[in-house]
């Protein structure tokens, strides 16, 4: 009999066991993830990053079109014509000796043309790179803008969990103070009131609990749609186990993408101004043909032919002076632009700033206020139990460390926002992403 209560009782361990093996073997699977690994993730499964890069790319090769007017042309055709002489002149594509008037029959040829001076086309070549310059710097935007989402949130879920704890940590207090207000109620050394506090109080701090649990599971959920994995499998650190030098890996030149930008676009609608400013001024073209005649009329059979010239735009029925006047009010809002961007990132940075020191002097007092709260409770406990003072004492006494706690982990991750923010503003960024 004895033997069959002890194999039960193994069994009944070894059940125990498995059990607890459970929770730790769904906890290996999950990892905390570091604040600056969680900013790179979120940049690389970000689509409206991916949608910026695109940008650039497309602002790279207008750039490249801009160029090729530098290059002259050069075109190549084969083209068969019969009856009267030069009836292929009027085909759409057609240039060079293929298209004189003097021939028949069949012909190949190539033709060339190039604008040698031609001002506008400067211009147009400064205004695509401009242009380019400013699509880096909003793309540098959009990435700071991605990164400081996934700061945001990943401190909300630091915070959220520093709470959890906090209550959680009470509700280990309050379920051995309850035990002990039993008993003393039970020998009638206190009133049932005690027992009722007591129990109030720990159904107020298991409430606390289950919302701020519901609140870290929440910015998990976030935070794993953010940086593209299984929430489950995320763990956000303790606001303990953070501190200003989590941030020390960004870095950058200092200079901000948001007036950068604005820069650039106004620079890029300057040239705008200047492109269609030159198309008054002379171009000079330079144009060239060579090929193969089967049959000409008129004139002696000739295997090339070499133009050059001046154009002198007369009237276009006002089309450049409205094109001027157009990218010259573009330029003027442009340059509004980049004051109103300066202005922003002045008071921006004025408003991180303020939050940043306010944030390390209510840290500096908070912190000792920790120590001495968890020193208050547990004098105020042993005073209890030495019936020297109230429970009420206790009760607060813990709504106080509870309070500090609490109030450091808002402190602390405000502060880490707050410098986050400013240091993508002002253009600072991961290692090799600037």
């Amino acid at each position: 009999m004895n033997k069959n209560k002890n194999g039960l009782g193994q069994w009944f361990c070894l059940g125990l066991g498995l059990f607890a093996l459970v929770p730790m073997v769904g906890l290996a699977q999950t990892s905390e993830l570091g604040l600056q690994q969680a900013l790179k993730l979120a940049e690389e499964a970000s689509p409206d990053l991916k949608a910026a890069q695109a940008r650039e790319k497309e602002a790279g090769e207008n750039s490249t079109i801009a160029e090729s007017g530098f290059f002259p042309t050069l075109d190549l055709a084969v083209v068969d014509s019969g009856g009267f002489p030069g009836s292929s002149s009027g085909l759409d594509g057609f240039s060079g000796l293929v298209t004189s008037p003097y021939r028949s029959g069949p012909a190949a040829g190539a033709f060339s043309k190039w604008d040698l001076v031609d001002i506008s086309t400067w211009h147009d070549v400064s205004a695509a790179h401009y242009t380019y310059d400013a699509s880096r710097e909003a793309t540098r935007f959009k990435r700071a803008s991605v990164d400081q989402q996934a700061l945001s949130v990943y401190l909300s879920g630091v915070r959220y969990r520093g709470e959890f704890e906090a209550w959680q940590k009470m509700v280990t207090e309050l379920i051995g103070i309850q035990k002990t207000v039993d008993r003393f109620v039970r020998n009638g050394q206190y009133s049932e009131v005690e027992k009722i506090l007591i129990e109030d109080q720990l159904k107020d701090a298991n409430r606390e609990v289950s919302d701020f649990n519901l609140k870290y599971q929440t910015a998990l959920t976030r935070l794993g749609l953010l940086v593209g994995m299984d929430p489950a499998q995320i763990v956000c650190p303790t606001p303990s186990e953070l501190s200003e030098e989590g941030l020390s890996g960004l870095s950058g030149e200092g200079s901000s993408p948001l007036v950068l930008g604005a820069e650039y676009a106004q620079k890029s609608a300057k040239e705008t101004v200047g492109k269609y400013s030159a198309q008054n001024l002379p171009k000079l073209e330079v144009a060239a043909s060579a090929g193969y005649l089967s049959d000409t009329r008129l004139v002696n059979s000739q295997d090339y032919s070499v133009f050059v010239g001046i154009t002198v735009p007369i009237f276009e029925g006002f089309r450049i002076d409205a094109q001027e006047k157009k990218a010259k009010a573009e330029e003027e809002a442009k340059a509004d632009e980049l004051a109103s961007a300066k202005l922003t990132l002045a008071d921006l940075n004025a408003q991180y700033d303020e939050q940043i020191a306010t944030a390390r002097e209510d840290l500096s007092t908070l912190v000792p206020e920790q120590t001495s709260a968890q020193r208050g409770v547990e004098i105020a406990k042993q005073r209890y139990l030495s019936f020297l003072s109230p429970l009420a004492n206790l009760q607060q006494a813990l709504k106080d460390m509870v309070g500090v706690e609490s109030q450091i982990a808002e402190v602390k991750t405000n502060l880490l926002l707050a410098m986050g923010a400013k240091a993508f503003l002002d253009g600072k960024a991961l290692p090799g992403e600037r």
